[in-house]
């Protein structure tokens, strides 16, 4: 129930000076603040901010999510948080578990590791009371083996994900990244009654001011004001040249639109796979020879089991793409091809691809592409210039082209110079000595150009260099936003980082349209609080959405002085809005919350951007003579309905359709089990049912059903019941702290 009844919790006292009021606002603008943790000395100020608002929020919710922009250092956070927890676990690409190792030990942290790759493959996450994932973005997809090995293990120990990009391509990903320890109404205090209904247009911005509460997302421009160590970032020139000469490419894209792909039922299937031709195209003739490559043997493979009789498997279909495409998890929708194809057909399909190999070998002769690229670093003679492309092929075909001069190749399948293969620490070691803490190369070993895939996008300390040329452009702003983010990071040497971007030419991007593929996804990302991203021709794009919150804490927030018996109210001339502090209360834990109301009659300003520019203008008014009487009385007319309806969500429970569906089948079960007369069986389900309609993360829901198949005994629900945490929410108490009414005198 609510702390006080509402009409005591809105009695709010006689007006005081704006001053006093400042303190509650800060300490609620904030959100869950550990101010008596002192964490390890060798973080700095941002990052000492940011560990303390996760631990509070890792007390309270058991688990957070640090999305500060790339570069600013949340490995170090992450490592601080683990010194709290008497063993602490990590998951993260295989590509960057050395760098973890060598971090956390210069710091004396030990942390038990895993990558996401031997989750996929099925091995189990090592034991520890924290644990942290980073480039936690790989786990948005909810179908995937390594999802549902961290959904399992999180809710039994704190989780802290670490990524930059919590939203990649739509707003679910980052509700699947919260629902591997949040229960589908964990957030409705906060204005978000279900997780699983929130990725609506319409609930946007509210899910976005919800999130705060259990997220930090600084962008660079907020560090930069205190930490001018940032590298400026300097949009260079957008070029389109073709991939082949212009007399071979309408040639190519003919042979592309011919194509048939007859043993794809689902058209919607083929299509993809066209487009995938497409942007492998855009990379180079070789990138596209080599998936040709592919999809002859997948046609040999379908022929032979045509004349057989029987069923492609889905595993033969993903052999289209190669290991580094985006697009291989889009395919994994789809089935396997059907039984009865047509061998005749696809023979015909196959004389096709032949043809169209033919002729890229032809085509191939001639590279415009290269040579622009050619030309952008013949221009940087002594820089270190960061190439990143899509395909494994392009990179080795640009390299001998580019005559291998001070060039090393960092793929999925190795690294490489002109003499050979070498170790990948390696060839990073002789690109970037001092970011990989390194001595210098002798000189016949100094590398100037690095030609890489997006494997060296995510989490790499690469900041020797001080260019990046975005050879292909990827499926998302994700890509571009951590490709920045290998150079423009803390301890970068060079004062700017100079950006280039090849884009698909006309015929290719008519096809591809990844101009706006990218500009839509930025819209999403930006709207739900990703701080920095990045899209054609704007290397980097500062959202920043969060940004007033922490200049607000750090300028006002006090630690919290003793309560008074009624809120404090002040005054100011200015708009006709208020700023509140509420203060939560779950259990024994304390959650604040920085409200706006405006406009007539006054309604939540959930948009973060908007909300900040009211609260900036009341904060900043000289203060009103007194109380207003009229806006007032509006501001608690409408404050005490809006709490009524978050206490009443926070009451029903979560709505999502996998508990609700699972009560209905541990109801049914229960009513045989009763029918029965089998009581150990019922008590076991009424505890079930009793877990459920508290609320659970989707590790134990999907637990749950898998047991329900079959003829489960007791022993199995109690067994799940001991594993399952947390417990049943605590309903939430309300306390208003503090208001800041602007009189209306400004509109």
């Amino acid at each position: 129930m609510v702390r006080e009844p509402l009409h005591a919790l809105l009695d709010w006292g006689p007006a005081v000076w704006p001053a006093e009021v400042l303190p509650a606002l800060g300490r609620a603008v904030r959100g869950p603040y550990q101010a008596h943790w002192t964490p390890p000395p060798w973080l700095l100020p941002h990052q000492v901010t940011a560990a303390r608002c996760l631990a509070a929020r890792l007390d309270l919710f058991r688990g957070a999510l640090l999305a500060d922009a790339v570069g600013l250092g949340k490995t170090y956070v992450a490592s601080a948080l683990a010194t709290r927890y008497p063993a602490a676990a990590l998951v993260a690409p295989a590509a960057l578990l050395p760098q973890w190792r060598r971090v956390t030990d210069s710091l004396g942290v030990h942390l038990n590791a895993v990558s996401h790759e031997a989750l996929s493959r099925g091995l189990g996450v090592p034991p520890g009371d924290l644990l942290v994932v980073d480039e936690a973005h790989r786990f948005r997809n909810p179908d995937t083996q390594r999802y549902a090995a961290l959904a399992r293990a999180a809710p039994r120990r704190h989780l802290l994900l670490l990524t930059a990009t919590p939203v990649v391509n739509r707003a679910q990903d980052l509700v699947n990244l919260l629902r591997l320890w949040l229960p589908d109404h964990a957030l409705s205090a906060l204005g978000v009654p279900s997780l699983a209904a929130a990725p609506a247009t319409r609930t946007l911005p509210r899910l976005a001011h919800a999130a705060w509460a259990v997220m930090v997302a600084r962008s660079p421009d907020l560090v930069r004001i205190s930490m001018p160590a940032l590298p400026a970032v300097h949009d260079a020139a957008v070029l389109d040249p073709p991939p082949v000469s212009r007399q071979y490419l309408d040639h190519v894209a003919q042979g592309i639109a011919d194509l048939a792909f007859p043993s794809f039922a689902d058209r919607q299937a083929a299509e993809l796979l066209r487009l995938h031709l497409w942007h492998r195209l855009a990379s180079s003739a070789a990138a596209c020879a080599e998936t040709l490559r592919r999809h002859l043997a997948y046609l040999d493979r379908a022929i032979a089991a045509a004349q057989r009789g029987e069923a492609l498997s889905r595993a033969a279909a993903r052999t289209l793409f190669g290991t580094e495409d985006d697009l291989q998890l889009e395919l994994d929708g789809w089935g396997a091809a059907p039984p009865g194809l047509d061998v005749a057909a696809l023979a015909a399909e196959r004389d096709r691809v032949n043809r169209l190999r033919a002729l890229l070998a032809s085509a191939s002769q001639e590279d415009p592409k290269a040579q622009a690229l050619a030309a952008v670093l013949a221009a940087r003679p002594g820089s270190k210039t960061l190439v990143f492309t899509s395909a494994v092929a392009t990179a080795g075909s640009l390299a001998r082209r580019l005559g291998w001069d001070r060039i090393g190749v960092a793929t999925a399948k190795g690294a490489r110079i002109a003499s050979g293969p070498v170790p990948l620490e390696q060839v990073l070691a002789w690109f970037a000595p001092r970011a990989r803490r390194h001595s210098p190369p002798p000189p016949t070993l100094r590398l100037d150009t690095l030609i890489a895939t997006d494997l060296l996008s995510e989490g790499l300390d690469l900041q020797d260099a001080d260019g990046i040329v975005h050879y292909d452009l990827p499926w998302t702003p994700l890509r571009l936003a951590q490709r920045l983010g290998r150079v423009a990071r803390l301890d970068c040497p060079h004062g700017r980082i100079g950006v280039w971007w090849l884009r698909p030419c006309e015929p290719i991007e008519r096809h591809l349209d990844l101009a706006r593929r990218l500009r839509v996804k930025l819209q999403d990302q930006l709207r739900l609080g990703v701080p920095a991203s990045g899209t054609v021709g704007r290397a980097l794009l500062v959202g920043g959405m969060f940004d007033w919150r922490e200049r607000l804490a750090t300028a006002h927030a006090a630690p919290p002085a003793p309560r008074p018996g009624r809120p404090l109210l002040a005054v100011v001339r200015g708009p006709r809005a208020a700023a509140l502090a509420l203060r939560w209360t779950l259990g024994s834990q304390d959650l604040p919350e920085l409200l706006v109301l405006a406009g007539d009659p006054p309604t939540a300003i959930e948009d973060e951007v908007a909300a900040g520019r009211l609260v900036e203008l009341l904060v900043h008014a000289p203060a009103a003579p007194a109380e207003a009487g009229a806006t007032t009385a509006a501001i608690r007319a409408a404050l005490a309905t809006l709490l009524r309806g978050r206490l009443k969500a926070s009451l029903n429970g979560p709505c999502d359709e996998e508990t609700r569906r699972l009560s209905r089948r541990v109801l049914r079960l229960a009513a045989r089990a009763a029918h029965g007369r089998d009581q150990q069986l019922v008590r076991a389900l009424d505890q079930v049912l009793d877990r459920l309609t508290g609320g659970l993360p989707l590790g134990p829901l999907r637990d749950l059903d898998r047991l329900l198949v079959g003829s489960p005994r007791p022993r199995a629900f109690r067994r799940w019941l001991d594993e399952t945490t947390p417990p049943r929410l605590p309903y939430p108490e309300v306390t208003l702290e503090a208001a800041l009414l602007g009189d209306g005198s400004l509109t």
